[in-house]
């Protein structure tokens, strides 16, 4: 795999039930991009983040980090490969029964080498690298929905992490706090150099954050472009997609 590639995925397949999920995807990523995938609900998005840490395991195909496929290690092989990625989960997966600075430490306390002032100095970085700093004692009770996102990255980066993947990260929020999202994994990437893979169908938050964003259609991924491409293209699908259009709507 060429080195500027971080992750690829060649012939996957998926099938859930009787729904053929993905029908042979390829994709590649570059290193240091942020690459947002977008589609209707329900067509595969969420189903492609998850094979990339080893939740699902395809049906066909191989699924490469860093040249290695991860298609056939096991859980405890995938150690390695879930320590080079975060992920910030829709609703952001907080601990309910631990505050903000616990809930970071814990990936990190479970390594069980790492100095807790060590752990105190990453907890610190970390939530001022997502502008909560201040907060550390509060319970995920106590935090809005924006909160908890940024707090959900702030754990997502605390391993310094090679990438993070963002599942639609600025779901049920305020067009204001959205924005604020969007800007946050923008300052994330530059600030650490990440590779990023955002799963949204928000349209105005892919054309924010993204460097190329990829169109997951009918289970195979049916384009990938620059943002100015996906905005301007005249292709139906895509048109009509971008532009909110029902199928039942006038072709461009």
């Amino acid at each position: 795999m060429p080195d500027d590639i971080a992750i690829r995925y060649a012939g996957v397949e998926k099938r859930l039930g009787r729904q053929q999920v993905l029908r042979g995807v390829d994709l590649e990523i570059r290193r240091g991009e942020c690459l947002v995938v977008i589609g209707r609900s329900g067509g595969g998005k969420s189903v492609l983040l998850k094979h990339l840490i080893g939740l699902m395991k395809p049906d066909a195909g191989r699924i490469e980090v860093d040249g290695q496929d991860v298609v056939p290690l096991s859980e405890v092989q995938l150690v390695p490969i879930r320590k080079k990625i975060g992920i910030v989960f829709q609703g952001g997966a907080l601990f309910d029964s631990l505050d903000v600075e616990a809930n970071l430490a814990f990936p990190l306390r479970e390594e069980k080498s790492i100095p807790e002032a060590e752990i105190a100095d990453r907890v610190r970085d970390a939530l001022d690298a997502v502008g909560m700093l201040g907060h550390e004692k509060k319970m995920p009770g106590e935090l809005s929905g924006g909160m908890k996102k940024r707090v959900a990255l702030a754990r997502a980066i605390i391993r310094r992490p090679e990438a993070v993947l963002y599942d639609e990260p600025t779901t049920g929020l305020d067009p204001i706090m959205a924005d604020s999202i969007d800007q946050l994994i923008v300052r994330t990437r530059e600030r650490y150099g990440v590779t990023s893979v955002v799963v949204t169908h928000d349209m105005h938050s892919a054309y924010t954050i993204a460097h190329r964003i990829a169109m997951l259609h009918e289970g195979r991924i049916y384009t990938v472009d620059t943002v100015d491409r996906i905005r301007n293209s005249s292709d139906p699908v895509i048109h009509r997609f971008v532009n909110g259009i029902s199928s039942e709507g006038p072709s461009p």
